[in-house]
């Protein structure tokens, strides 16, 4: 039997997650929560992940721009005063 479409995007989207989860730059926390999510209900998942992106996206920016404007950039720093020779 041939696989549907569908089938077939499922197995290559479970390729992709069996990659990152054998990668070694990925976190930790990332592996075990794409582990988690393979156990879910899709439907729950999907509206699980909807309410994180609603929830984590606005303080990951908001947190970011904070430690941003903290931080010294470079080249800006404050001019100096330049001594006039008469």
């Amino acid at each position: 039997m041939i696989p549907s479409p569908t089938e077939i995007d499922v197995l290559s989207t479970e390729r992709r997650i069996a990659r990152a989860l054998a990668h070694p730059a990925f976190s930790e926390w990332l592996k075990q929560t794409l582990r988690s999510a393979l156990d879910r209900d899709p439907t729950a998942l999907g509206n699980d992940l909807e309410l994180l992106e609603h929830l984590l996206r606005p303080w990951v920016e908001a947190r970011i721009a904070v430690e941003q404007h903290s931080r010294p950039h470079a080249g800006t720093a404050e001019p100096t005063a330049v001594p006039v020779q008469n």
